[in-house]
């Protein structure tokens, strides 16, 4: 799919972030848009920017994590414009603290939305996509679902599940020979407000050195270097390539050549790390005492 003017491309979780920054990308390279989110004022400022490029779009309130909204919302979108030929499965949450801390409660409900709603998108619009002749899905994963760090454990248990998926759907489209492919999306850190909307166990504040959530954000944020506009260019590409997999940032590219090269070394260096953090932390709330 190397000229993706008038194809119609779906993209949810697309009130903000990357999702937001993709949509106006697509737009910008001649797409017919069906955007989603679970918040509608987010939604309709993209709508706005979307419209503001030139850009046909239907925007719908969407939470992908219940499966007969997703199927419902994926037949209303072939309807309206005839044909689907790219889905983003974007949307996400994410959830830190250690898996012993971390609620069944909230491992569901990242895993309903990170997990299952990419199922269910990526399942509710295949048909759509192959009666397309031309398709493609991309599913963003992260860089934590190639390494599984201490603190993000459901987060990347879910990211590990994406990944895993869009490859085994890669090989099994290419074998049916159907013109339709897919690409796992595994961005660095990026500055967007996930963790600000996400979920916080509040005992880690104390291990990050974070007095509330608002300034763990913004440690998270300080240390992100990638954008939005970044990850929107490098899913366009590898629609282009039609690429198995897509790493966007320096810090994806080295947890890969990491994760690969040396998986054993990299995961104690990780951990030694991550005391001598500990130890300081300690030491000093004993000075302080």
């Amino acid at each position: 799919m190397k000229n993706l003017k008038q194809k119609v491309a779906v993209v949810t979780g697309a009130g903000s972030g990357i999702g937001r920054a993709t949509a106006l990308a697509l737009a910008d390279e001649g797409c017919l848009l069906a955007i989603s989110d679970i918040s509608e004022p987010n939604l309709e400022d993209t709508r706005l920017a979307v419209e503001a490029l030139g850009a046909k779009v239907l925007a719908n309130v969407l939470d992908v994590a219940n499966r007969e909204a997703f199927e419902n919302y994926a037949s209303d979108v072939a309807n309206t414009f005839g044909k689907v030929n790219i889905v983003i499965n974007n949307a996400g949450v994410i959830v830190r603290g250690s898996l012993q801390n971390t609620s069944i409660e909230d491992f569901e409900w990242i895993m309903n939305i990170n997990f299952w709603g990419m199922v269910y998108g990526s399942m509710a619009f295949l048909p759509y996509l192959k009666e397309s002749g031309e398709g493609h899905i991309c599913n963003v994963s992260s860089m934590f679902g190639m390494m599984a760090p201490a603190n993000v454990g459901a987060y990347a248990a879910g990211k590990f599940a994406v990944r895993a998926f869009s490859e085994t759907l890669r090989t099994e489209l290419d074998v049916e020979e159907c013109g339709v492919s897919v690409t796992s999306i595994h961005p660095g850190m990026i500055k967007t407000t996930l963790l600000r909307d996400g979920r916080l166990d509040p005992s880690l504040l104390e291990e990050i050195g974070a007095a509330d959530e608002e300034e763990a954000h913004a440690q998270y944020t300080q240390k992100a270097f990638n954008t939005p506009e970044k990850v929107a260019d490098s899913i366009i590409k590898g629609i282009k390539k039609n690429k198995m997999r897509v790493l966007v940032g320096f810090d994806a590219y080295l947890v890969d050549w990491a994760t690969r090269l040396t998986p054993v070394l990299f995961r104690r260096l990780a951990t030694k790390i991550l005391k001598i953090d500990k130890a300081k932390r300690q030491k000093a709330a004993a000075a302080s005492a």
